[in-house]
């Protein structure tokens, strides 16, 4: 799964990339003076935005109070089974 959004804050925007998979969850932001942050956890069990909330004092620290957080794509991994599932449910 891959999640992107952005989390406003009161001086600034900080752009977030979370990728999950089954092993685990790596989330990337970057901050309003360039600087980025790079954090992965070997937990499959959460889920990216709860991540993101256990990371939110961090960034707020970046970008002062957070005030916003929005999600502005979501891309759900399927795997090789399950789009040959597609394929062959269109065709029949």
């Amino acid at each position: 799964m891959l999640l992107r959004g952005k989390v406003v804050g009161k001086n600034g925007t900080a752009r977030f990339e979370i990728r999950k998979d089954k092993d685990g969850m790596l989330l990337w932001a970057e901050f309003p003076n360039g600087e980025q942050m790079d954090y992965s956890i070997e937990c499959p069990y959460l889920e990216p935005l709860e991540l993101l909330g256990l990371l939110l004092p961090a960034i707020e620290e970046h970008i002062g109070e957070v005030q916003d957080v929005v999600v502005e794509e979501v891309e759900e991994k399927k795997s090789v089974l399950g789009r040959i599932r597609e394929l062959l449910g269109k065709t029949f």
